[in-house]
């Protein structure tokens, strides 16, 4: 570990690393020296595949942000103290250090309207300054991530392959998913219209990845794990912040009635008001559609994933997954009964 810290603060360096327990892709550390605080982090090479991409990514999207005058914290890659690149390939792994954002917190939920509100404003003041960049160049740090019809085809293969068990188990998962598959279908007719605006994207905005205030919670200072940086569409971002910030139980809860509606308008009005001038009509027509769109992918990967006999996500009890996936389903029906997109 020494010997890795020397190659990006040099062979004098003094310093206390502190191990973060709570990521669950990469080891990350707290690290601080005379010239600061930062996080050191080992890549998870079995999803990362090319860390390269996501270091490519985050220089971009830094050189961006400086150039537009930003006013909030910008994750830049730390070179080497040769100054040629900004990763570490060791027999230990693949490295990279980023700066630390000190006097922050971090929650896992939302609390209630008000803050869902900041927090969503807060990303579309990130998105108001970047909705401009330039994606091209600007690759998949996990390609097909937001492919849809693919996340769709490996539904289709896994009931076919389902042993007759677990489909009688998902029967009402399949029927559901089944009734609302014009949804995916809808989305993809929408984006893949000529002239859809691609732009750069979080692609993972739950509310653990917005730093907040040490002492307000209200009060966002931070977006973090620039990891899944890329190319796409906006309305991902925005789907994916109603499905985390929606969700009024735990996510393997599969009882009716989990979606707060007050969230949804809350950070359907907080997203758009940075943003309002810079999109596109089709963009801000499809909103409502993005937020039904994302929740039913993710049930039908959760579905996928019971289907197969629960080999991706991991899982702590029997019919876990699930129950995700019906929570997603009866989120879905809330954010249908609120927004009646398929009237």
């Amino acid at each position: 570990m020494e010997q890795i810290v020397k190659k990006f603060f040099g062979k004098d360096a003094n310093f206390k690393l502190e191990k973060n327990e709570i990521g669950h892709i990469n080891t990350t550390y707290f690290l601080r020296d005379k010239e600061g605080s930062f996080v050191l982090q080992k890549f998870n090479t079995n999803i990362f595949e090319n860390p390269e991409v996501i270091i490519e990514n985050m220089t971009k999207l830094a050189d961006h942000l400086e150039a537009k005058g930003y006013p909030h914290a910008i994750l830049r890659p730390k070179k080497t103290i040769k100054k040629e690149k900004s990763l570490v390939y060791s027999d230990t792994g693949v490295w990279r250090v980023i700066p630390l954002i000190e006097n922050t917190q971090c929650i896992e939920t939302v609390e209630n309207p008000e803050q869902a509100y900041e927090v969503a404003k807060f990303i579309g003041e990130f998105h108001s300054y970047v909705y401009d960049l330039d994606v091209e160049g600007l690759k998949e740090p996990i390609p097909g991530f937001i492919d849809f019809a693919k996340r769709m085809r490996d539904y289709g293969q896994a009931i076919n392959n389902a042993s007759p068990k677990r489909k009688e188990q998902a029967l009402e998962a399949i029927e559901l998913v089944d009734k609302w598959k014009s949804i995916p279908e809808k989305w993809t007719e929408v984006i893949s219209k000529e002239g859809f605006p691609k732009r750069l994207i979080h692609a993972d905005p739950k509310i653990s990845n917005i730093l907040l205030d040490a002492e307000d919670k209200y009060k966002p200072v931070a977006i973090i794990d620039l990891d899944t940086l890329m190319p796409g569409t906006i309305l991902y971002d925005f789907g994916d912040m109603v499905r985390s910030y929606t969700n009024t139980k735990d996510e393997d809860d599969p009882t009716p009635n989990n979606f707060s509606k007050e969230n949804y308008e809350a950070i359907k009005k907080g997203f758009l008001e940075p943003l309002q001038d810079k999109l596109t009509k089709q963009e801000l027509e499809n909103f409502d559609l993005a937020g039904a769109t994302v929740v039913y992918i993710q049930a039908v990967r959760f579905l996928t994933d019971f289907l197969n006999g629960d080999v991706y996500y991991t899982v702590k009890r029997e019919n876990q997954n699930l129950d995700r996936t019906m929570n997603q389903l009866n989120l879905l029906k809330g954010i249908l009964d609120a927004t009646h997109i398929l009237d």
